[in-house]
């Protein structure tokens, strides 16, 4: 369901770390809330767009994204997409990512070291062995990305794509594991430039879709016509839009009455009706989405 995304501001205090709120159709005084999803007035941390230097995920849940300026926006989530690195001051249920800072020495070093373990000469599909943690691995060598994707068992279909992981590969892969599960033990103090864990506040959200694009026609107003300005969506499945965007498309579900099935910081979930000849409803998913080189 979660799309992998391939995405220094104020923490979220007490007092501003609410989502957005909008009152029911039906009249309950009982709000939905987004969870993680930025207030109204929070600015964006900045800068909102980055050239990502190193992409690591060594879990389906961890994810570790590290930029030229030295910035690490990660967190690690449960299974179901809700934090478990909160900030000093903030709530559990509203936090999403969050960001540290190396210097521009400690992303060299960090990229010269992870380069030197050979896994990034050239893009790998890795079958990596049952009882093995699904990982999805990038890095910047000149103006591309090498990708590293490894799963614990790959469907019979793709084995002709997927080659058989080296020891030497697997011992690669537990070392970056261990690295971003416990950074400071790799990393001294002079490499970084601020180790203090700080909430990110994202510019930019991906909407996608699952199992087909909705008729709008059959939609309740006004959530057709929100989701109609979206021509990439409808033609790609997906869309990076900004943060307002998606707090107007979310806004727009709530008033038509379509409650979130998921409602997690990682991902907020909406099933949007069956399709003929599809055993489940269309599935539109918003994911915070890091920054990327062009940001929005």
């Amino acid at each position: 369901m979660i799309t992998k995304l391939i995405t220094v501001a104020c923490v979220f205090t007490t007092a501003v770390l609410t989502a957005v709120a909008t009152a029911s159709p039906n009249g309950s005084r009982h709000p939905t809330h987004f969870a993680g999803f930025p207030p109204a007035g929070l600015k964006a941390s900045t800068p909102t767009a980055g050239r990502l230097v190193l992409g690591l995920n060594p879990t389906a849940t961890t994810e570790w994204n590290v930029y030229a300026d030295g910035r690490i926006i990660w967190q690690k989530w449960t299974r179901a997409g809700d934090a478990t690195v909160i900030p000093k001051g903030a709530r559990k249920r509203n936090t999403g990512y969050v960001q540290q800072r190396l210097t521009l020495a400690g992303v060299q070093l960090l990229w010269s070291q992870i380069v030197a373990t050979g896994l990034f000469e050239h893009d790998l599909l890795l079958d990596l062995g049952r009882g093995n943690p699904w990982v999805f691995h990038q890095v910047r060598r000149g103006d591309r990305m090498v990708t590293v994707d490894g799963v614990p068992s790959p469907d019979p279909s793709w084995n002709e794509q997927f080659t058989k992981a080296t020891p030497a590969q697997k011992r690669a892969l537990a070392w970056i594991a261990a690295l971003v599960a416990h950074p400071a033990g790799w990393l001294s103090k002079s490499l970084w430039a601020d180790r203090r864990i700080r909430a990110f506040v994202p510019a930019c959200y991906l909407i996608a879709f699952d199992r087909g694009y909705p008729d709008l026609s059959k939609l309740p107003p006004p959530a057709g016509v929100a989701l109609a300005q979206y021509e990439q969506l409808r033609r790609d499945g997906d869309q990076i839009v900004t943060t307002s965007q998606a707090r107007a498309l979310l806004q727009a579900l709530v008033k038509a009455g379509i409650s979130p099935t998921d409602n997690h910081a990682r991902g907020i979930g909406f099933a949007l009706g069956r399709l003929p000849g599809q055993p489940h409803p269309s599935y539109l998913h918003l994911h915070p989405h890091p920054p990327a080189d062009s940001g929005c």
